[in-house]
Formats: structure tokens, C-alpha cells, sequence
């Protein structure tokens, strides 16, 4: 079944990730860009592109992370030791290892599964992977959407966050996600991550309505600079 044929007959899409390749990122910008056009929502694409990139790439690194330090028992142990940290954050920069990371994910068969559909008039996006999170990312995750959403921008968070042990890095994504969804008028409720024992699923809610766009845009014109 083509792209074309699964929107039309309102079929679930889903996109299976053990990196994010340039083929993924395509097919995903592809996907929501043919959903949003049916939908005359077209202008949505790149803040829609942006925070499912992202999730997907937040997605892909749990993954590995999960791999690299080698099982649930050792991951849930180093995961906030800065130096181990650091030492995966350079091996993912690296091309070869990189590449090392999602053949072993392809051996686990460990990989973020992406379903995109449209329910009632509202997109749903759902990104979930098979590596649950502990109770202190869990705790860190709630703790920056409810930040975020009291936010106006990115400057705000860092200013209100300033106890927050964890405000940069992956889950600065986290933030930067809520603010385009607010610049749509959606609240937290359009945004979730759920973990359990076994996986962890970020969803988002989008209506495709006339509001939506309508707040969308206003918001682009209140923060586009005017030409004198």
C-alpha cells in the first residue's frame, strides 16, 4: 500500500527506525507533509517535522544507550554518570561507531516504531521504544514539561529552570517540543510521554482545524520582526 493509498483510506502509518538515516527523515517529512496537505494544514510542516525528528531521534539514542551500556541492570545504574555520559555522547559522534550502534540494534531488533494517523480530525503521533525510563528520567521529563509549559520561550525556561539538574541536552527537546505546540494553542495534554516496565511512548494530538492554524499564525506574526 502506497503513502497516498494509506492516508486515503485512513490507515495507520508506521515507520520503523534504528537510526535516523536520511531515508527516515525523508519518509517521515513526506508522510506528514501529504497528511497536512489533505488537510489544508500545510503550514503545520515544519514545527510537526521538527518535533517528530525529534522524538524519533530521542527515540533512536535510548536505544542505544540502552545497548551500549550493555542491559537494563547496568544502563539504569551509569545513566546519569556524567563521564560515561560524555564517553557515548563522542562514540555517537562518531561515524563508524555510530553505525557499530544501529547494526547491534538491528541484531536486537531494537528500533523506534513511529505511527502516524489521523483520528477525527486530529492527528496523532505516536513514537515508542523498547527501553523504558527509570524513576529519576521519569521524574527529570515531568519536571521540564511543567517548566515548559509555564514558558513563553526558550529564554524563559532557562531563566525558571535554573534548579533543574538536567535542563540541557536530549531533553532540552522535550522543551523546545512544547513550545511549538503552544505556539499552536495546545496545552500538555497534546504532548505525553508514558513509560512502563517495558517501553516508552511520546504521543502527540494535533487537531487539524481552522483554530489551530488560525493560532499558529497568529503567533508567527506576533514574533516575525517588522520591517520598518
Amino acid at each position: 500500500m502506497t503513502i497516498d493509498e494509506a492516508i486515503n483510506l485512513n490507515k495507520p502509518i508506521i515507520i520503523k527506525a534504528y537510526s535516523v538515516s536520511e531515508s527516515i527523515e525523508h519518509y517521515i517529512k513526506l508522510v506528514l507533509a501529504k497528511i497536512l496537505q489533505k488537510h489544508n494544514c500545510e503550514v503545520l510542516l515544519i514545527p510537526l517535522y521538527t518535533s517528530v525528528k525529534e522524538l524519533v531521534v530521542n527515540a533512536v539514542k535510548a536505544n542505544h544507550k540502552f545497548i551500549y551500556f550493555e542491559g537494563k541492570k547496568s544502563y539504569e545504574s551509569v545513566f546519569f554518570d556524567s563521564e560515561k555520559a560524555l564517553q557515548l555522547f563522542r562514540l555517537e559522534m562518531t561515524r563508524n561507531d555510530a553505525r557499530y550502534l544501529d547494526t547491534l540494534a538491528r541484531k536486537n531488533n531494537m528500533y523506534a516504531l513511529t505511527t502516524i494517523t489521523v483520528i477525527d480530525k486530529k492527528l496523532c503521533i505516536d513514537v515508542e521504544n523498547p527501553t523504558p525510563m527509570n524513576e529519576t528520567e521519569r521524574d527529570a521529563v515531568a519536571k521540564k514539561l511543567k517548566i515548559a509549559q509555564q514558558c513563553e520561550d526558550i529564554t524563559d525556561y532557562f531563566i525558571q529552570a535554573q534548579e533543574d539538574d538536567y535542563k540541557e541536552g536530549a531533553g532540552l527537546g522535550l522543551v523546545l517540543i512544547t513550545m511549538m505546540l503552544k505556539g499552536m494553542g495546545l496545552t500538555q495534554s497534546n504532548f505525553i510521554i508514558d513509560s512502563d516496565y517495558e517501553k516508552t511512548i511520546a504521543s502527540i494530538i494535533v487537531p487539524l482545524t481552522q483554530a489551530t492554524l488560525q493560532e499558529y499564525q497568529k503567533r508567527i506574526s506576533e514574533t516575525t520582526p517588522k520591517i520598518a
